[in-house]
Protein backbone atom coordinates (compact mmCIF):
# COMPACT_ATOMS: atom_id res chain seq x y z
CA UNK A 1 0.00 0.00 0.00
CA UNK A 2 1.31 3.04 -0.98
CA UNK A 3 2.20 5.30 1.80
CA UNK A 4 0.28 8.85 2.06
CA UNK A 5 2.00 11.81 1.08
CA UNK A 6 2.82 14.37 4.09
CA UNK A 7 0.77 17.64 4.16
CA UNK A 8 2.54 19.05 7.13
CA UNK A 9 4.66 22.11 6.72
CA UNK A 10 8.09 22.46 7.58
CA UNK A 11 10.43 25.76 8.42
CA UNK A 12 13.76 25.19 7.68
CA UNK A 13 15.87 27.92 9.66
CA UNK A 14 19.52 29.16 8.42
CA UNK A 15 18.38 29.19 4.98
CA UNK A 16 21.82 31.08 4.01
CA UNK A 17 23.49 27.58 4.47
CA UNK A 18 23.92 24.84 1.75
CA UNK A 19 22.90 22.08 4.35
CA UNK A 20 19.21 24.35 4.20
CA UNK A 21 19.28 24.28 0.57
CA UNK A 22 19.57 20.53 0.74
CA UNK A 23 16.44 20.33 3.02
CA UNK A 24 14.39 22.39 1.59
CA UNK A 25 14.92 20.11 -2.17
CA UNK A 26 14.58 17.04 0.14
CA UNK A 27 11.49 17.63 2.02
CA UNK A 28 9.62 19.52 -1.05
CA UNK A 29 10.28 15.99 -3.04
CA UNK A 30 8.90 14.69 -0.14
CA UNK A 31 5.65 16.49 -0.32
CA UNK A 32 6.08 18.54 2.61
CA UNK A 33 4.99 22.44 2.48
CA UNK A 34 8.53 24.12 2.89
CA UNK A 35 9.49 27.78 4.15
CA UNK A 36 12.83 29.30 5.14
CA UNK A 37 14.51 31.60 7.66
CA UNK A 38 17.30 33.48 7.60
CA UNK A 39 19.25 36.55 9.04
CA UNK A 40 20.28 37.20 5.39
CA UNK A 41 18.30 38.53 2.69
CA UNK A 42 17.70 36.75 -0.57
CA UNK A 43 19.70 34.07 0.93
CA UNK A 44 20.79 31.02 -0.76
CA UNK A 45 17.47 28.56 -0.20
CA UNK A 46 15.10 30.98 -1.04
CA UNK A 47 16.06 30.71 -4.13
CA UNK A 48 14.82 27.34 -4.51
CA UNK A 49 11.14 26.88 -6.05
CA UNK A 50 10.46 24.10 -3.65
CA UNK A 51 10.71 27.28 -0.41
CA UNK A 52 7.33 28.85 -0.19
CA UNK A 53 8.35 32.04 2.04
CA UNK A 54 11.42 33.21 3.42
CA UNK A 55 11.01 34.85 6.62
CA UNK A 56 13.79 37.41 6.94
CA UNK A 57 15.22 37.85 10.68
CA UNK A 58 16.36 40.78 11.70
CA UNK A 59 19.19 39.36 14.76
CA UNK A 60 19.89 35.74 16.16
CA UNK A 61 18.19 36.65 19.55
CA UNK A 62 15.19 35.29 21.65
CA UNK A 63 13.06 38.43 20.70
CA UNK A 64 13.36 37.82 17.36
CA UNK A 65 13.19 34.30 17.59
CA UNK A 66 9.76 34.98 19.16
CA UNK A 67 8.47 37.06 16.16
CA UNK A 68 9.91 34.22 13.99
CA UNK A 69 7.59 31.74 15.98
CA UNK A 70 4.57 34.21 15.60
CA UNK A 71 4.88 34.21 11.49
CA UNK A 72 5.28 30.32 11.77
CA UNK A 73 1.75 29.92 13.67
CA UNK A 74 0.14 32.43 11.00
CA UNK A 75 1.55 29.93 8.01
CA UNK A 76 0.38 26.58 9.57
CA UNK A 77 4.05 25.43 10.68
CA UNK A 78 4.17 22.11 12.22
CA UNK A 79 7.74 21.59 12.47
CA UNK A 80 10.94 23.90 12.99
CA UNK A 81 14.21 22.44 11.70
CA UNK A 82 17.19 24.11 12.76
CA UNK A 83 20.46 23.25 10.90
CA UNK A 84 23.05 25.49 13.07
CA UNK A 85 24.48 25.50 16.40
CA UNK A 86 22.63 29.22 16.60
CA UNK A 87 19.17 28.14 15.38
CA UNK A 88 19.64 24.67 17.58
CA UNK A 89 20.63 26.94 20.37
CA UNK A 90 17.97 29.38 19.77
CA UNK A 91 15.10 27.00 19.76
CA UNK A 92 16.13 25.09 22.62
CA UNK A 93 15.77 28.08 24.64
CA UNK A 94 12.33 28.35 24.02
CA UNK A 95 11.54 24.88 23.48
CA UNK A 96 8.71 24.68 25.68
CA UNK A 97 6.97 27.92 23.71
CA UNK A 98 7.18 26.40 20.27
CA UNK A 99 5.59 23.11 21.58
CA UNK A 100 2.75 25.16 23.16
CA UNK A 101 1.71 26.50 19.84
CA UNK A 102 1.78 23.15 18.08
CA UNK A 103 5.22 23.38 16.25
CA UNK A 104 7.91 20.26 17.10
CA UNK A 105 11.85 21.35 17.51
CA UNK A 106 13.66 19.31 15.45
CA UNK A 107 16.67 19.23 17.35
CA UNK A 108 18.14 17.23 20.75
CA UNK A 109 16.86 18.46 24.14
CA UNK A 110 18.82 20.40 26.49
CA UNK A 111 21.93 18.91 28.35
CA UNK A 112 22.06 15.88 25.46
CA UNK A 113 22.26 19.32 22.69
CA UNK A 114 24.95 21.53 24.47
CA UNK A 115 27.14 18.24 24.93
CA UNK A 116 27.77 17.87 21.50
CA UNK A 117 28.70 21.59 21.30
CA UNK A 118 31.28 21.55 23.87
CA UNK A 119 34.02 19.73 22.15
CA UNK A 120 35.57 19.18 26.03
CA UNK A 121 32.31 17.35 27.02
CA UNK A 122 32.12 15.25 24.03
CA UNK A 123 35.89 14.36 24.57
CA UNK A 124 35.56 13.59 27.87
CA UNK A 125 32.60 11.17 27.49
CA UNK A 126 34.07 9.63 24.66
CA UNK A 127 37.55 8.85 26.48
CA UNK A 128 35.29 6.79 28.95
CA UNK A 129 33.86 5.12 26.14
CA UNK A 130 36.96 4.04 25.15
CA UNK A 131 37.17 6.29 22.07
CA UNK A 132 40.23 6.98 20.90
CA UNK A 133 40.81 10.89 21.13
CA UNK A 134 43.69 13.38 21.10
CA UNK A 135 45.78 14.67 23.83
CA UNK A 136 43.57 16.89 25.40
CA UNK A 137 43.15 19.63 28.70
CA UNK A 138 40.30 21.96 29.23
CA UNK A 139 42.27 24.51 31.03
CA UNK A 140 40.76 27.07 34.12
CA UNK A 141 43.16 29.85 33.25
CA UNK A 142 45.91 31.30 31.55
CA UNK A 143 48.35 29.80 33.70
CA UNK A 144 46.78 26.58 33.26
CA UNK A 145 47.16 27.18 29.50
CA UNK A 146 50.87 27.42 29.86
CA UNK A 147 51.12 24.08 31.97
CA UNK A 148 48.87 22.04 29.82
CA UNK A 149 50.77 23.23 26.61
CA UNK A 150 54.23 22.51 27.95
CA UNK A 151 53.25 18.71 29.18
CA UNK A 152 50.87 18.26 26.19
CA UNK A 153 54.42 19.57 23.98
CA UNK A 154 54.82 21.41 20.86
CA UNK A 155 53.52 22.02 18.36
CA UNK A 156 50.10 22.19 19.70
CA UNK A 157 46.89 23.21 19.02
CA UNK A 158 44.46 25.86 20.46
CA UNK A 159 40.80 24.87 19.99
CA UNK A 160 38.04 27.02 20.89
CA UNK A 161 35.61 24.82 23.48
CA UNK A 162 32.49 26.13 21.65
CA UNK A 163 32.03 27.15 18.09
CA UNK A 164 29.47 29.61 19.37
CA UNK A 165 29.11 30.12 23.13
CA UNK A 166 25.96 31.14 24.66
CA UNK A 167 25.95 33.60 27.40
CA UNK A 168 22.04 34.01 27.88
CA UNK A 169 21.77 36.56 26.00
CA UNK A 170 24.43 36.63 22.84
CA UNK A 171 26.69 34.31 21.45
CA UNK A 172 30.60 35.06 21.39
CA UNK A 173 32.17 33.68 18.36
CA UNK A 174 34.84 30.82 18.56
CA UNK A 175 38.21 31.25 16.98
CA UNK A 176 38.08 28.54 15.29
CA UNK A 177 41.40 26.34 15.39
CA UNK A 178 45.33 27.43 15.54
CA UNK A 179 48.50 26.13 15.91
CA UNK A 180 51.89 27.23 18.05
CA UNK A 181 54.93 26.43 17.43
CA UNK A 182 56.33 27.29 21.06
CA UNK A 183 55.45 29.79 23.63
CA UNK A 184 56.25 33.00 22.48
CA UNK A 185 52.55 33.02 20.74
CA UNK A 186 50.70 31.13 22.97
CA UNK A 187 49.67 33.28 25.57
CA UNK A 188 48.22 35.58 22.76
CA UNK A 189 46.73 32.86 20.83
CA UNK A 190 44.70 31.53 23.92
CA UNK A 191 43.40 34.83 25.07
CA UNK A 192 42.25 35.49 21.48
CA UNK A 193 40.29 31.78 21.62
CA UNK A 194 38.84 32.87 25.23
CA UNK A 195 35.04 33.19 25.18
CA UNK A 196 33.97 35.16 28.22
CA UNK A 197 35.21 33.08 31.32
CA UNK A 198 35.52 29.99 29.10
CA UNK A 199 39.16 28.92 27.84
CA UNK A 200 40.14 27.33 25.23
CA UNK A 201 41.53 23.21 24.55
CA UNK A 202 44.83 22.64 24.68
CA UNK A 203 45.57 19.85 22.30
CA UNK A 204 48.21 17.39 20.87
CA UNK A 205 48.97 17.72 16.80
CA UNK A 206 47.08 14.89 15.58
CA UNK A 207 48.81 13.95 11.96
CA UNK A 208 46.08 12.10 9.32
CA UNK A 209 42.75 12.48 7.20
CA UNK A 210 39.84 14.35 8.31
CA UNK A 211 37.07 11.70 7.95
CA UNK A 212 33.42 11.91 8.88
CA UNK A 213 30.46 9.26 9.35
CA UNK A 214 26.81 10.84 9.35
CA UNK A 215 23.70 9.51 10.79
CA UNK A 216 20.31 10.53 12.29
CA UNK A 217 19.56 8.60 15.46
CA UNK A 218 16.19 7.62 16.92
CA UNK A 219 17.31 7.76 21.00
CA UNK A 220 20.60 6.54 20.17
CA UNK A 221 19.96 3.95 17.65
CA UNK A 222 21.69 4.65 14.12
CA UNK A 223 18.72 4.75 11.29
CA UNK A 224 21.54 4.60 8.54
CA UNK A 225 25.26 5.61 8.09
CA UNK A 226 27.11 7.65 5.22
CA UNK A 227 30.61 8.28 5.12
CA UNK A 228 32.53 10.49 2.57
CA UNK A 229 36.18 11.23 1.85
CA UNK A 230 37.08 15.12 1.65
CA UNK A 231 38.93 15.73 -1.68
CA UNK A 232 39.58 19.50 -1.08
CA UNK A 233 38.97 21.24 1.97
CA UNK A 234 37.55 24.86 2.05
CA UNK A 235 40.33 25.86 4.40
CA UNK A 236 43.58 23.96 3.52
CA UNK A 237 44.74 23.86 7.19
CA UNK A 238 41.23 21.63 8.26
CA UNK A 239 37.54 22.18 7.94
CA UNK A 240 34.24 21.40 5.99
CA UNK A 241 34.78 20.44 2.34
CA UNK A 242 34.42 21.89 -1.17
CA UNK A 243 34.62 18.16 -2.84
CA UNK A 244 34.04 15.45 -1.50
CA UNK A 245 33.21 12.11 -2.67
CA UNK A 246 30.33 9.27 -0.71
CA UNK A 247 32.52 5.93 0.34
CA UNK A 248 32.09 2.76 1.74
CA UNK A 249 31.57 3.01 5.60
CA UNK A 250 35.14 2.02 7.41
CA UNK A 251 34.25 -0.25 10.48
CA UNK A 252 36.95 1.03 12.03
CA UNK A 253 35.43 4.37 12.58
CA UNK A 254 31.76 2.50 12.64
CA UNK A 255 31.96 0.82 16.22
CA UNK A 256 33.79 4.20 18.37
CA UNK A 257 30.69 5.94 16.35
CA UNK A 258 27.92 3.64 17.42
CA UNK A 259 29.43 3.35 21.16
CA UNK A 260 29.40 6.91 21.61
CA UNK A 261 26.19 8.21 20.17
CA UNK A 262 24.41 5.16 21.83
CA UNK A 263 25.97 6.23 25.21
CA UNK A 264 24.64 9.75 24.36
CA UNK A 265 21.06 8.29 23.73
CA UNK A 266 21.69 10.94 20.85
CA UNK A 267 18.45 12.00 18.83
CA UNK A 268 18.80 13.37 15.49
CA UNK A 269 21.05 14.91 12.73
CA UNK A 270 24.72 14.14 13.97
CA UNK A 271 28.32 14.23 12.41
CA UNK A 272 30.86 12.34 14.12
CA UNK A 273 34.63 13.64 12.72
CA UNK A 274 38.10 11.62 12.83
CA UNK A 275 41.28 12.31 11.95
CA UNK A 276 42.42 8.93 10.66
CA UNK A 277 46.21 7.96 9.46
CA UNK A 278 45.11 4.58 8.11
CA UNK A 279 46.90 2.83 11.07
CA UNK A 280 45.93 2.35 14.55
CA UNK A 281 42.61 3.77 15.66
CA UNK A 282 41.00 6.88 14.29
CA UNK A 283 41.29 9.48 16.38
CA UNK A 284 37.73 11.50 17.47
CA UNK A 285 38.02 14.82 17.08
CA UNK A 286 34.45 16.27 17.75
CA UNK A 287 30.73 15.46 17.31
CA UNK A 288 28.39 17.74 15.79
CA UNK A 289 24.79 17.71 17.30
CA UNK A 290 23.12 18.82 13.69
CA UNK A 291 22.93 18.67 9.90
CA UNK A 292 26.20 19.22 8.33
CA UNK A 293 27.05 21.35 5.68
CA UNK A 294 28.03 18.32 2.87
CA UNK A 295 24.30 16.88 3.34
CA UNK A 296 23.82 17.58 -0.25
CA UNK A 297 26.17 14.71 -1.32
CA UNK A 298 24.25 12.38 1.29
CA UNK A 299 20.90 13.02 -0.52
CA UNK A 300 22.62 12.74 -3.75
CA UNK A 301 23.72 9.34 -2.59
CA UNK A 302 20.28 8.29 -1.28
CA UNK A 303 20.82 8.92 2.02
CA UNK A 304 18.12 11.40 2.73
CA UNK A 305 18.41 12.23 5.91
CA UNK A 306 16.45 15.35 6.19
CA UNK A 307 13.50 13.25 5.52
CA UNK A 308 14.52 10.62 7.46
CA UNK A 309 15.01 13.04 10.66
CA UNK A 310 11.58 14.82 9.73
CA UNK A 311 9.78 11.77 8.95
CA UNK A 312 10.40 10.55 12.61
CA UNK A 313 9.71 13.61 14.16
CA UNK A 314 6.64 13.54 12.39
CA UNK A 315 5.89 10.13 13.60
CA UNK A 316 5.69 8.70 9.81
CA UNK A 317 9.13 7.05 9.46
CA UNK A 318 8.77 4.26 7.03
CA UNK A 319 9.18 0.47 8.27
CA UNK A 320 10.64 -0.59 5.10
CA UNK A 321 14.55 -0.28 5.28
CA UNK A 322 15.90 2.45 2.23
CA UNK A 323 18.72 0.53 0.20
CA UNK A 324 22.14 1.55 1.03
CA UNK A 325 23.96 4.91 -0.23
CA UNK A 326 25.76 4.38 -3.51
CA UNK A 327 29.57 5.35 -3.43
CA UNK A 328 31.84 7.00 -6.00
CA UNK A 329 28.80 10.28 -5.96
CA UNK A 330 31.50 12.94 -5.96
CA UNK A 331 29.84 16.52 -5.26
CA UNK A 332 31.59 19.99 -5.92
CA UNK A 333 30.88 23.42 -3.76
CA UNK A 334 32.16 25.91 -6.59
CA UNK A 335 31.44 28.83 -3.89
CA UNK A 336 33.84 26.96 -1.46
CA UNK A 337 36.58 26.18 -4.15
CA UNK A 338 36.40 30.27 -4.36
CA UNK A 339 37.24 30.45 -0.57
CA UNK A 340 39.39 28.04 -0.65
CA UNK A 341 41.69 29.53 -3.32
CA UNK A 342 41.32 32.91 -1.16
CA UNK A 343 42.81 30.66 2.07
CA UNK A 344 45.29 29.68 0.08
CA UNK A 345 46.22 33.07 -1.65
CA UNK A 346 46.36 34.33 2.36
CA UNK A 347 48.97 31.67 3.20
CA UNK A 348 49.04 29.20 5.84
CA UNK A 349 48.02 29.98 9.14
CA UNK A 350 50.45 30.63 11.63
CA UNK A 351 52.15 27.82 13.25
CA UNK A 352 50.01 25.89 11.44
CA UNK A 353 52.93 22.08 10.71
CA UNK A 354 51.27 20.41 7.91
CA UNK A 355 51.52 20.80 4.08
CA UNK A 356 50.13 23.96 2.43
CA UNK A 357 48.95 24.10 -1.29
CA UNK A 358 50.46 26.43 -3.12
CA UNK A 359 48.70 29.27 -5.27
CA UNK A 360 49.24 28.23 -8.35
CA UNK A 361 47.59 24.49 -7.10
CA UNK A 362 44.99 26.27 -6.01
CA UNK A 363 44.04 28.17 -9.45
CA UNK A 364 44.78 24.76 -11.06
CA UNK A 365 41.98 22.97 -8.64
CA UNK A 366 39.58 26.18 -9.07
CA UNK A 367 39.74 26.38 -12.84
CA UNK A 368 41.35 23.15 -13.91
CA UNK A 369 39.60 19.64 -14.86
CA UNK A 370 37.40 17.78 -11.77
CA UNK A 371 37.20 14.40 -11.54
CA UNK A 372 34.64 12.58 -13.85
CA UNK A 373 30.78 12.83 -13.06
CA UNK A 374 31.01 15.81 -10.65
CA UNK A 375 28.13 17.05 -9.54
CA UNK A 376 27.73 20.98 -8.89
CA UNK A 377 26.37 21.15 -5.21
CA UNK A 378 24.10 24.34 -5.68
CA UNK A 379 22.83 23.46 -9.79
CA UNK A 380 20.00 20.96 -10.23
CA UNK A 381 18.46 20.48 -13.57
CA UNK A 382 14.86 20.98 -12.00
CA UNK A 383 15.93 23.89 -9.67
CA UNK A 384 18.41 26.26 -10.93
CA UNK A 385 18.17 29.86 -9.22
CA UNK A 386 19.66 28.54 -6.26
CA UNK A 387 23.18 28.43 -8.64
CA UNK A 388 22.90 31.88 -9.17
CA UNK A 389 22.01 32.67 -5.53
CA UNK A 390 25.54 31.46 -4.57
CA UNK A 391 27.32 33.51 -6.16
CA UNK A 392 25.14 36.66 -4.87
CA UNK A 393 25.27 35.47 -1.68
CA UNK A 394 29.02 34.46 -1.55
CA UNK A 395 29.83 37.85 -3.15
CA UNK A 396 27.91 39.77 -0.57
CA UNK A 397 29.63 38.24 1.99
CA UNK A 398 32.93 38.58 0.69
CA UNK A 399 32.23 42.55 0.19
CA UNK A 400 31.23 42.75 3.97
CA UNK A 401 33.94 40.33 5.06
CA UNK A 402 36.54 43.20 3.38
CA UNK A 403 34.61 45.98 4.86
CA UNK A 404 34.93 44.67 8.34
CA UNK A 405 38.44 43.86 8.15
CA UNK A 406 39.23 47.53 7.02
CA UNK A 407 37.08 49.13 9.51
CA UNK A 408 39.26 46.74 11.92
CA UNK A 409 42.76 47.84 10.83
CA UNK A 410 41.26 51.17 10.86
CA UNK A 411 40.35 50.70 14.44
CA UNK A 412 43.89 49.10 15.24
CA UNK A 413 45.71 51.63 13.72
CA UNK A 414 43.71 54.87 15.41
CA UNK A 415 44.36 52.30 19.10
CA UNK A 416 48.24 52.37 17.66
CA UNK A 417 48.26 56.37 17.39
CA UNK A 418 45.88 56.74 20.63
CA UNK A 419 48.89 55.04 22.09
CA UNK A 420 51.93 57.05 20.50
CA UNK A 421 50.65 60.04 21.69
CA UNK A 422 49.96 58.91 25.18
CA UNK A 423 53.72 57.99 25.40
CA UNK A 424 54.79 61.13 24.15
CA UNK A 425 52.43 62.65 27.05
CA UNK A 426 53.30 60.82 29.79
CA UNK A 427 56.85 62.39 29.19
CA UNK A 428 55.40 65.74 30.18
CA UNK A 429 56.67 69.40 28.40
CA UNK A 430 60.42 69.65 26.77
CA UNK A 431 61.51 72.86 26.13
CA UNK A 432 60.87 72.38 22.66
CA UNK A 433 57.22 71.42 23.32
CA UNK A 434 56.61 74.49 25.43
CA UNK A 435 58.17 76.92 22.82
CA UNK A 436 55.53 75.41 20.51
CA UNK A 437 57.73 73.76 18.06
CA UNK A 438 57.05 69.96 17.57
CA UNK A 439 59.68 67.65 16.91
CA UNK A 440 60.13 66.12 13.29
CA UNK A 441 59.13 62.59 14.75
CA UNK A 442 55.94 63.88 16.21
CA UNK A 443 54.97 65.74 13.68
CA UNK A 444 56.07 62.76 10.69
CA UNK A 445 53.57 60.88 13.32
CA UNK A 446 50.90 63.18 13.48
Amino acid sequence: MARAMPTRRVLVLDAHTTQALACVRSLARAGYVVFGASSRRWALASWSRYCREQFHLASESVAEFAALRDWAVAQGISVVLPVTERSCVLCNTERGAWEAVGITVGCETGDALLSTFDKARTLALAAECGVAIPPTHAPTSLEECRAVAREIGFPCVIKSRFSHYWTGSGFVEGGGTSYVRDERDLDRICQAHRQGDVWPLVQGFVEGTGKGLFTVCDRGRPLMWFAHERLRDVRPSGSGSSLRRSTPVDPRMLMPAEKLLQSMRWHGPAMVEFRDTGHGAPCLMEVNGRFWGSLELAVRAGADFPRLWTDLLCGELQTTPAPPPRTGVTVRWLWGDVKRLLYIAAGAPRGYPGSYPTRLHGIAELLGQQPAGTQLECWRADDRWPAVGEWIQGIGELAAETVRSVRARRRRLSAARAGTRAQVESLGPSPTLAAGVRPKSVARGM
